[in-house]
């Protein structure tokens, strides 16, 4: 047997034991095993995809020892933040493709039983059926995972272009926890977040109430909570006051330095909750999840409209103590800190 024939026997196995009759709930007349795969979408149903590439020594660790330490956590995380993606639109996720180039040293029974059965809890976990896929030999481990989603036709797709002035910005969950743990790995607290960091919680309930309860926009925050809302704010024509006094802070988390814990809150990344807007009207949905208001939305001032340069004019303002941070003002932090948030091209 080689080792595609492996991969093809682990999968379809591991497939049948975690979701036995997920395919035919679900439409999928033809998956795994064929030149592509076939669904039927219910009437009226919209298609939401997203797709989202993982690389050893970039988004994990380069470390071969620890990528076998961590199978489990790299499959799971590889499904988990496609479906981010897609509880961002307000959609429920549906199915994922998978594309997976393997060095030599992970091309085992061992491992890639352990990396499937991590994608697969991921899979059964937030409803989503492995429906097909790619392999190829590299140096490196790296994993594109494609998810669809689906959005009914009464329910409206959330984007990032609609936050409007006047409305509430909110955030699911708590902030910092996987960007700490990445950071400082062996300290009290960064063991005890570690979770936050290999095993995040797309929030699918959470983005489907709030396209239905009007949201205006919305964005999962993998980049860096500032980065990420400056997105909304570029796409949408507008500015944010931020209050970092309000930013949701964990237990393990809130005993960190206050500038430490604030620059991790807003550059980190991998937080993967929710950032949205609401009309200042509507109460955000109640459920299971925390949710908390960090600010609103504000018009752009006079020079911020003119600035030519709109990737970093229109960004959130932060404030702190109702006093705006600014590099010449940067308290509560001794001097102005990078907060751009995670670079995919740099460094």
């Amino acid at each position: 047997m080689n080792e595609f024939e492996l991969i093809e026997r682990i999968f379809l196995q591991m497939q049948a034991d975690y979701l036995p009759s997920d395919a035919i709930k679900k439409g999928i007349e033809k998956g795994i095993g064929d030149d592509a795969a076939v669904m039927s979408l219910p009437v009226g149903a919209r298609l939401v995809s997203c797709i989202d590439t993982l690389v050893q020594g970039r988004h994990f660790h380069a470390d071969f020892e620890q990528v076998n330490k961590l199978a489990f956590e790299i499959g799971y995380k590889a499904v988990a933040v496609n479906v981010s993606d897609i509880a961002a639109m307000g959609a429920t996720p549906h199915s994922i493709l998978l594309a997976l180039a393997l060095p030599e040293q992970l091309a085992n029974s061992d491992w890639l039983t352990v990396f499937a059965k991590g994608l697969f809890h991921a899979c059964r976990l937030f409803g989503v059926t492995l429906i097909g896929g790619d392999t190829t030999r590299s140096e490196q481990l790296v994993i594109s995972v494609s998810a669809q989603g689906l959005l009914t036709a009464d329910t409206p797709a959330v984007y990032r272009s609609g936050a409007q002035v006047g409305d509430k910005v909110y955030v699911s969950g708590t902030l910092g926890d996987a960007a700490y743990a990445l950071e400082f790995p062996d300290s009290p607290q960064g063991t005890e977040l570690t979770h936050r960091l290999h095993m995040p919680t797309p929030r699918i309930t959470l983005g489907a109430a709030l396209a239905s309860a009007g949201a205006t926009a919305m964005i999962d925050i993998s980049d860096g909570l500032y980065q990420d809302l400056g997105h909304i704010c570029q796409q949408s024509g507008v500015s944010m006051q931020l209050n970092l006094e309000q930013l949701p802070t964990s237990d393990s988390l809130r005993s960190v330095d206050l500038s430490k814990r604030l620059l991790c809150q807003l550059a980190g990344g991998d937080d993967y909750e929710l950032a949205f807007t609401l009309p200042a009207h509507i109460e955000p949905p109640a459920g299971n999840t925390p949710i908390t208001c960090i600010g609103k939305v504000i018009a752009l001032t006079e020079s911020t409209a003119t600035d030519k340069n709109t990737s970093t004019a229109l960004r959130p303002e932060l404030f702190y103590s109702n006093q705006l941070v600014t590099p010449t003002q940067p308290a509560p932090f001794s001097t102005w800190p990078n907060i751009t948030g995670y670079q995919h091209f740099t460094g």
